[in-house]
């Protein structure tokens, strides 16, 4: 609640604890927003389930206009001295549409996650390279 009004015009992004594939995950820019979730929240779902927020990228980089994130490998083998060996191979997974962070967009997950599980549902979706 303090960051809530500590930073009044930031998005803020909500994710289950314990769920994959974009499920669960939606945007809010207003503590009310947040304060209406969780009330009709508790008679919809189990009390212990968890949610993780945090503040929304609002200015990511961009690839040809839209957002993407890295999918890399790595093993750490000690932290003292620090050893780390990362995996040759790699990926990046991109939205199906082109980033706009205008509040008419804040539910659209084709914008916003770029989950292959929610972006195959999307009209651009390409089947043959799968958003990476």
């Amino acid at each position: 609640v303090e960051e809530f009004r500590r930073c009044p015009r930031a998005t803020w992004i909500m994710k289950p604890a314990n769920a994959a594939q974009g499920r669960g995950i939606f945007l809010v820019t207003k503590l009310h927003q947040l304060r209406k979730w969780s009330a009709g929240r508790w008679a919809a779902t189990k009390a212990s389930e968890s949610y993780v927020i945090s503040r929304y990228v609002d200015r990511p980089h961009l690839v040809g206009g839209r957002k993407y994130d890295l999918r890399l490998y790595v093993l750490v083998t000690s932290y003292r001295p620090l050893r780390v060996y990362k995996h040759r191979e790699g990926f990046a997974r991109f939205c199906t549409s082109k980033y706009d962070p205008s509040p008419a967009n804040l539910g659209n997950p084709f914008v916003h996650l770029t989950n292959v599980a929610v972006q195959k549902h999307g009209k651009d979706y390409n089947q043959h390279h799968g958003g990476k």
